[in-house]
């Protein structure tokens, strides 16, 4: 390898360290209890297909009392810094209970503690706990797609031996699930007056773009870039932005740039990959008021989390080019592009997934015996969950080997 692409390399992998670190610094800001009792809200007739999981009167008085009474300080421990970041994590006491992260490892024989969790590019079989407690949960956490923790050949045998007893990710089947999307979507972009359309289509002047910095490591990150070329070259106008472009954009200035543009280009670099739906989308996309052409996940990962008709699902159209035509039909029909930003008049209850507790507070939560979260598990049915335990509620993985792999989209695997 050259010293010119070993330099790319070592850049894109640092970016995408950047990426994640930014993510777990912000993986805990909600600060508030949702009244859940909007459940109930009456959807639009457009939108009649419910969405949340109903939650009844005596469950919602039951949670708010097991959170007053969560003031038993339980103790969180990080094994390691993932990524090296050690930013401190705060938990809120009214939404999650009485819990406190640390990073001192030595903390595990605390009488307090009560979870230890590992990030995935922290563990190694010379340093994992010497002794383990009962009445503690050992959580694996990640936020890379299977797709990524394949490729780095990341479960050898230490890590398929060792008995995890929950997860923390991005799939929405985690133990806790850590999605990177956020209640923000709904609280503060949802739920407004209609002529808040007006003033986003004020602001656009251009078509498309993109932000791509990772393009050569996995097979789905070099066939997303290829894609990009691809429409470019049959005439898309889309502005490129990134390393893989060589065209920076400076942090300060992307909300500003993005709002310009109709459609932002979120995709992903891991294909069908289970759940699998970044910051891409949520927050360069949705939060920054650009319509989401989106590949990565399947479109139902895609509409299991996201606001009511708020994005365009690459693959519906056969050819790049009618994608491309679609655009262009879009651009020049104001009527029918606004109807992608209808999602930001309706109640905030419309999204899915909003009054589910994510990462450390989902977990901080279980620790004080609130299980309420697992509610929203796509396999809860068939687990049957107590919504509520004395203490912690045991937990166990058969398999984290097989939870990532085997229960994943083959497609996610396939390297061409």
């Amino acid at each position: 390898m050259s010293v010119k692409k070993k330099i790319c390399l070592f850049v894109l992998l640092v970016g995408m360290l950047i990426l994640e670190m930014l993510f777990v610094r912000n993986l805990d800001r909600t600060d508030k209890i949702s009244d859940w009792r909007h459940l109930n809200t009456s959807s639009r007739k457009e939108y009649s297909k419910p969405i949340l999981p109903h939650i009844n009167d005596s469950t919602i008085e039951m949670l708010l009392r097991r959170l007053e009474n969560a003031s038993e300080k339980k103790i969180i421990v990080i094994w390691a810094p993932a990524f090296g970041n050690e930013s401190p994590l705060s938990i809120s006491r009214a939404s999650c209970g009485n819990c406190e992260v640390v990073y001192d490892k030595t903390m595990i024989h605390d009488q307090k503690a009560r979870a230890v969790v590992f990030h995935f590019d922290t563990i190694n079989i010379d340093e994992m706990p010497e002794k383990r407690y009962a009445n503690q949960l050992h959580v694996f956490w990640d936020m890379e797609s299977s797709a990524n923790l394949m490729y780095r050949r990341f479960f050898p045998t230490h890590v398929k031996s060792y008995d995890f007893n929950a997860t923390m990710t991005y799939r929405l089947d985690s133990d806790f699930s850590a999605s990177y999307q956020s209640p923000d979507i709904g609280y503060q972009l949802m739920g407004k007056n209609a002529i808040i359309i007006d003033e986003i289509m004020a602001h656009k002047t251009r078509l498309a773009i993109v932000i791509i910095s990772d393009c050569s490591i996995l097979p789905g990150a070099q066939r997303r870039l290829q894609m990009i070329n691809e429409l470019k070259s049959l005439g898309l106008s889309i502005d490129t932005f990134g390393w893989c472009f060589m065209t920076h954009l400076a942090r300060e200035k992307t909300r500003e740039t993005i709002r310009k543009y109709k459609f932002y280009f979120a995709y992903e670099n891991s294909y069908h990959c289970k759940d699998y739906i970044t910051e891409k989308f949520f927050v360069n996309a949705l939060s920054n008021d650009a319509v989401p052409v989106v590949w990565g996940a399947l479109k139902e990962d895609y509409e299991a989390i996201s606001p009511p008709g708020s994005f365009i699902f690459a693959e519906d159209f056969e050819t790049p080019l009618e994608l491309i035509q679609h655009l262009n039909y879009l651009d020049k029909s104001d009527e029918d592009y606004m109807r992608y930003f209808r999602w930001r008049t309706l109640p905030p209850a419309m999204l899915p997934q909003i009054n589910r507790t994510r990462g450390f507070c989902a977990l901080c939560r279980a620790l004080h015996g609130i299980n309420v979260d697992d509610i929203y598990n796509p396999n809860y049915e068939s687990r049957k969950t107590p919504l509520f335990t004395d203490g912690i509620m045991p937990r166990s993985i058969p398999s984290l080997k097989y939870w990532f792999y085997g229960e994943d989209n083959p497609e996610c695997f396939q390297t061409t």
